[in-house]
């Protein structure tokens, strides 16, 4: 009888440690979902385009009376049911931004997005558009610039969001096509930061197809950027014509460097900043391609988070990027930090800009009991020492 009311406890024993583990671990992930939400954020690589709600699209959509996407629930359905890949993706991606025909809905499109990222904690955004995807279906450069010009100065004032523009070229179109592009942004120059290059599909639309497209933006200001997709065919090859025959200041992407060591080193070794996206689709187990990530980032490689196109994926905007990122890779608060801090050290911007954006970053991380040797990479700390 003694054994078994000895049981009885022991196993009433056992169950409160494990409520209170419980209750500790729960308490613990909660603390660090909080500082990943409340952290001064720098976003890279965001498109325009993938950022249409499923409510703003419908309402877009009436608008301009079209005949389709016209509830949340074709909106919803045509995500569901994307196949897989780039190309998957892309069908719905092509057809959703086709809904932004007039003026104001690249204003609306633009001012609710800075909205939603100013309730993320985004500080500084680069925001991708894609020209010729509008242009090629009648709707005018200046309507469209304008538009998203106007959404973007008057969303900063509203929430305090710094936006820069990077144009895109779409790598399946013409060098022509490109050209003509460039032209038409000559007069609105001096408000789009940067030339990116995205869509698809990436093999056969290498690089260096572009090089005088790059070469003449790079003549005339843009800072250069591209899209370098994970498990392209050819996606080392392109990453390595983008660093040595077009020049580019970041790489979008590029996570396949982590299968290549001389490229992997190269890319630590010219600071070159990845905009890599971990984003997840409903069928994911996890986000996607953490462990690349986390071997670039050990391997001091600068990476950086971004939630790509949050609307049409599960992941979401950043702050839930980032703690379903911390999640998934165990991440401490330091190392969470250290990848917002890449985010902010690759701004093109100027260095008393990028330093405030630090300074704040840094701040908030003391506030939270981060120590900020451990945040920066060994490198930077014999940078600091110096």
């Amino acid at each position: 009888m003694l054994r078994f009311l000895s049981a009885i406890v022991f196993a009433g024993l056992l169950l409160s440690g494990c409520a209170t583990q419980g209750a500790q671990e729960d308490g613990a992930a909660n603390a660090m979902h909080a500082y990943l939400a409340g952290m001064p954020k720098a976003e890279l690589h965001l498109h325009l385009e993938g950022t249409l709600s499923p409510e703003t699209t419908v309402r877009i959509t009436r608008r301009n009376g079209l005949d389709y996407f016209t509830t949340v629930e074709e909106v919803k359905q045509s995500l569901a049911s994307r196949p897989p890949g780039l190309m998957g993706f892309l069908a719905h991606h092509f057809k959703s931004q086709e809904v932004m025909q007039t003026r104001q809905d690249f204003y609306d499109a633009t001012y609710k997005l800075a909205e939603t990222l100013a309730d993320n904690n985004i500080v500084y955004v680069d925001v991708f558009f894609d020209p010729q995807a509008h242009t090629t279906r009648g709707v005018s450069f200046a309507d469209m610039f304008e538009g998203i010009d106007a959404g973007r100065v008057d969303a900063e004032a509203a929430f305090g969001v710094t936006i820069n523009l990077i144009m895109c070229i779409q790598r399946e179109r013409s060098v022509e096509s490109a050209l003509e592009m460039l032209d038409q942004a000559a007069p609105f120059r001096s408000r789009i930061i940067g030339l990116g290059m995205d869509s698809g599909p990436e093999y056969g639309n290498p690089p260096v197809k572009f090089r005088d497209v790059y070469s003449r933006a790079r003549e005339e200001g843009y800072f250069l950027t591209g899209h370098h997709d994970v498990d392209v065919r050819d996606s080392i090859k392109h990453i390595w014509q983008s660093l040595d025959v077009i020049g580019m200041d970041r790489i979008d992407h590029g996570l396949n460097a982590s299968d290549d060591d001389e490229l992997t080193k190269e890319l630590a070794r010219r600071g070159i900043c990845l905009t890599g996206s971990p984003v997840m689709r409903s069928t994911d187990p996890a986000p996607q391609d953490v462990d690349r990530i986390m071997a670039l980032d050990s391997a001091g490689v600068c990476v950086s988070l971004n939630s790509d196109d949050p609307e049409e994926f599960e992941s979401g905007y950043l702050t839930n990027m980032l703690i379903l990122f911390q999640g998934a890779s165990g991440y401490s608060r330091a190392d969470m930090t250290r990848l917002m801090l890449n985010a902010f050290n690759s701004i093109w911007g100027t260095t008393t800009d990028k330093n405030a954006y630090i300074a704040a970053l840094k701040s908030y991380a003391a506030a939270h009991d981060v120590v900020w040797g451990e945040v920066m990479s060994a490198d930077d700390s014999d940078k600091a020492a110096e």
